[in-house]
């Protein structure tokens, strides 16, 4: 789940983008990608390797107001998603204008924005070819950091990693939606990403809950691409305690849409025969909702108040099996690459415990982590504060440095 990911101040400013274009009289000029027909899966996929290119197309890249220095295309790709089908995946790729000066060639970064929702309104994609127009969202919010990373003269991919259905917490189709996303990257021509470029990911909370996972897969999904470094920021290593850490609080009904997305991701689990009617009510109804849009509409909400019987949500052990799916404390593997795990001490939505242990995990497993704990701030600041850290962090990495270690 994931802290209104770089955060609520965030959106709220987007939201009052929003607002000032609508009554400007601006048109929406971009449809949501269920209307848009680039993002229709034909037939015939299961045959094809995964991170295939299937379709693509030219946009125009934008930030807030502003376009992207950079080329850009929407691409189609296969992969497989969290139920084990073939599925036509986007991911958004970008290149600078400006020429790579550094030594061999030009890096690609795979960034993972914090998606979740359970909407198409709240895919990267979405809003990196639709700019104001198709804000607020969580990944409306972080089109800043891949002006960031572009700026670093970064090849830059983003993809849509909870495909087509919007599957929040499908840990499987995450791992492969981010591998295959770069598969296809180096695959699409256009680009000219040169086989021997080095490789990083790059995510903050959610999406560094997605990178992570990613990570812990590579080597047995994708051995074919070699990691060169992997940022996780924030990190939602526990969501079980981001749960409890919205639980209560003035994002209190983000809590929703992380229900709608464990329902949607793991049908087996039956999630609603855990809620009440009035939290079955608030699932029914928020089955296109991006974070914000269920905090919004529910604040101060204590996910106690949507429970079937004491218990049934926030001390339930089938249900926290669930949940755990979702985790990468207990997702399986861990990455190949070193890791920089960057974290505010005082997260309220991604209590610093489950960092550290995740940390420790890949610690244990022989990788070399560097911990970099902020004692100020909190979620949201930390997005802004560590992106420095990550970009240093990743230059040093891309120039083949070698990488400290806290552990």
């Amino acid at each position: 789940m994931r802290a209104e990911n770089a955060t609520l101040r965030v959106a709220v400013v987007g939201a009052v983008f929003a607002l000032i274009a609508a009554c400007a009289g601006w048109a929406v000029a971009v449809p949501l990608p269920e209307q848009d027909p680039f993002y229709a899966e034909a037939a015939g996929l299961a045959d094809l390797p995964n991170g295939s290119v299937l379709a693509s197309r030219a946009i125009e890249p934008k930030s807030f107001l502003q376009p992207l220095p950079a080329e850009a295309w929407q691409v189609q790709y296969k992969t497989i998603d969290n139920h084990g089908a073939p599925r036509a995946y986007v991911t958004t790729i970008l290149v600078p204008h400006r020429e790579w000066t550094g030594g061999g060639p030009r890096p690609l970064l795979s960034y993972q924005v914090a998606e979740d929702g359970v909407g198409s309104k709240c895919a990267p994609s979405y809003a990196l070819r639709g700019g104001i127009d198709a804000g607020p969202s969580n990944a409306f919010s972080e089109t800043g950091v891949v002006r960031l990373a572009l700026e670093q003269g970064w090849a830059v991919v983003v993809p849509d990693y909870q495909g087509p259905d919007s599957d929040f917490f499908g840990a499987d189709g995450y791992a492969r939606g981010v591998l295959d996303s770069i598969r296809a990257a180096r695959a699409f021509a256009p680009a000219a990403v040169d086989p021997a470029a080095p490789i990083g990911m790059w995510g903050y909370s959610g999406g560094a809950q997605a990178t992570a996972i990613a990570a812990q897969a590579q080597s047995t999904y994708a051995p074919d691409l070699r990691l060169n470094g992997v940022v996780l920021g924030g990190v939602v290593a526990d969501p079980e305690a981001t749960l409890s850490g919205f639980s209560g609080g003035f994002v209190g009904g983000a809590a929703v849409v992380g229900l709608v997305g464990l329902n949607r991701s793991y049908p087996d689990a039956g999630v609603a025969q855990y809620l009440n009617e009035s939290g079955r009510a608030m699932l029914a109804v928020s089955q296109a909702d991006c974070l914000h849009d269920a905090a919004l509409a529910y604040p101060f909400l204590d996910v106690a108040a949507l429970e079937a019987w004491p218990g049934s949500i926030t001390d339930n052990p089938e249900l926290s099996k669930v949940v755990r799916r979702a985790s990468p404390l207990f997702y399986p593997g861990i990455p190949a690459a070193p890791v920089l795990v960057h974290h505010a001490v005082g997260d309220q939505f991604a209590p610093i415990d489950g960092a550290r242990a995740l940390a420790e995990k890949y610690c244990a497993g022989g990788i070399a982590v560097q911990r970099v704990e902020n004692p100020f701030g909190e979620h949201a600041s930390e997005a802004v504060v560590g992106s420095s850290t990550a970009m240093a962090y990743l230059a040093d990495r891309f120039a083949a440095k070698p990488a400290s270690s806290t552990c």
